[in-house]
């Protein structure tokens, strides 16, 4: 395809999202965008107990200005744009934020939460909300991601710019802007947004990290519906140029998965079971299986395949994490992890990772993973686990092209309840989850939202 077309990407999508009303969803992308809203506040009460919030939040709340929105764990107010980038900062610590576009949630919900708490927004409002900022955000990402280029070649994460328009398109329904203000919100978010350095997610690791995936690109979209309304303009062919987005991050794109206004991406969602980068799920599922049937005894290598564009961003052959946010990327750490005893990666898995990768047998473990470039996968979804044993001989070979939380293996209304249940156990006594889990059920009834924050 060429790299121009009549009308704008960003116009027809803005068009797409301004149409978008609660009453004409499915009632099955409303769901499951309940669903999400509800995952992504338990990954945000997860990582509130940690001192790298408190320190961020002590940072925004230095800065000063006004007290709009809530922070999950603290009774102060702040601005919209620093309560989007706390919580999603909180909800991005662990890794398990979903997956959907990239990751969607962890930028447009804790921007839609702030803003439709300082405006008095209704749970339906929010809802609507989210599922444009989520649709938007899938089709400029999915527009791409089969054709994206690699790490090393970028040394960019992708998903930035999308996350930005999403939480734009998101602020833009709840501010009520008109279709012209709502294209311009995206443009300017897309420009404005952080390049997401590789280093710092799959390298060298620090404590600014999690705000990049969401909390930056949440806060962006925020500030640039203000703009957009305004009256301020950005680039409307930000993308399709030969000059714009794509260009820079793939090979091409696929416009007709872009102007897909017929499928609806939110049916299709893609939530995390382990604490830990997508991109290896694939292969712990394997192991965690193999384990459990009894065919990793006497092991003497695994051999894994993945897609050749994950593996300089997940494989660290010979490193030990150092910290929580290395071992939630390092493949051979998890893996190691799974081959022994885990069937699921958790938030402990990283907090104790200093002790547990100096434990003898997980520390030998990590010695004897291969990972190998497979040409013929080309999304994280797949991988080939092989196992060698003493002898050097095959044991066995298992492909898997449907890791658990997936939309080819998704997880139930009760799994993702569960894990709500598991990651605010520690904020909240039982009954009390449980009363919030009731009162969450009626959010499309509900007048107000801030108690959504505010009970946790």
């Amino acid at each position: 395809m060429t790299l121009s077309i009549s009308t704008p990407i960003l116009q027809q999508l803005a068009e797409y999202a301004h149409q978008i009303r609660l009453n004409n969803v499915p009632a099955e992308v409303a769901h499951q965008t309940q669903l999400n809203i509800l995952d992504t506040i338990g990954c945000i009460v997860s990582g509130s107990k940690l001192p790298d919030a408190h320190t961020f939040m002590q940072a925004e709340l230095a800065r000063g200005g006004h007290r709009e929105a809530s922070v999950i764990g603290y009774s102060q107010k702040i601005s919209i744009e620093s309560a989007a980038r706390i919580n999603a900062y909180m909800g991005d610590m662990f890794e398990l934020n979903d997956l959907i576009g990239g990751h969607a949630s962890i930028a447009v919900v804790p921007a839609a939460l702030a803003l439709a708490e300082s405006i008095g927004a209704s749970g339906a409002q929010l809802i609507e909300a989210i599922v444009a900022g989520t649709e938007v955000l899938c089709r400029i990402h999915g527009g791409f991601y089969a054709h994206q280029k690699p790490f090393t070649e970028t040394a960019m994460v992708q998903v930035t710019l999308s996350s930005a328009c999403g939480a734009a398109v998101a602020a833009s329904k709840l501010l009520g802007l008109n279709q012209e203000q709502t294209l311009h919100a995206m443009a300017i978010a897309g420009a404005l947004t952080s390049w997401c350095p590789a280093e710092l997610i799959f390298g060298e690791g620090s404590s600014i990290k999690p705000v990049l995936f969401g909390g930056w690109p949440g806060a962006t979209g925020l500030q640039a519906a203000h703009y957009a309304k305004m009256g301020l303009k950005g680039a409307t062919r930000l993308l399709e140029s030969p000059i714009g987005y794509y260009t820079t991050v793939a090979r091409t794109y696929d416009l007709k998965i872009i102007l897909d206004f017929d499928t609806w991406r939110l049916a299709s969602p893609r939530r995390k079971l382990h604490a830990c980068c997508g991109y290896m799920h694939s292969a712990i599922d394997t192991l965690a299986k193999l384990r459990n049937q009894g065919l990793l005894n006497n092991t003497q290598k695994y051999r894994i395949y993945l897609p050749a564009y994950i593996i300089p961003a997940v494989s660290k052959k010979g490193q030990t994490p150092k910290d929580g946010n290395e071992a939630r990327f390092n493949i051979e750490y998890c893996l190691a992890l799974a081959a022994m005893e885990a069937d699921v990666i958790t938030p402990e898995h990283s907090l104790e990772c200093l002790t547990i990768a100096s434990r003898p047998e997980i520390f030998e473990l990590m010695k004897i993973f291969e990972v190998i470039e497979e040409p013929q996968f080309g999304h994280y979804r797949f991988s080939r686990v092989e196992v060698l044993g003493a002898d050097g001989k095959l044991i066995t070979s298992v492909e898997n092209d449907a890791p658990r939380g997936t939309e080819w293996n998704p997880m139930t209304d009760d799994e993702v309840i569960n894990k709500f249940k598991q990651l605010t156990r520690h904020a909240r006594k039982p009954d009390q989850i449980q009363n919030y889990l009731q009162k969450f059920e009626t959010l499309p009834q509900q007048k107000t939202i801030e108690w959504l924050l505010q009970s946790l």
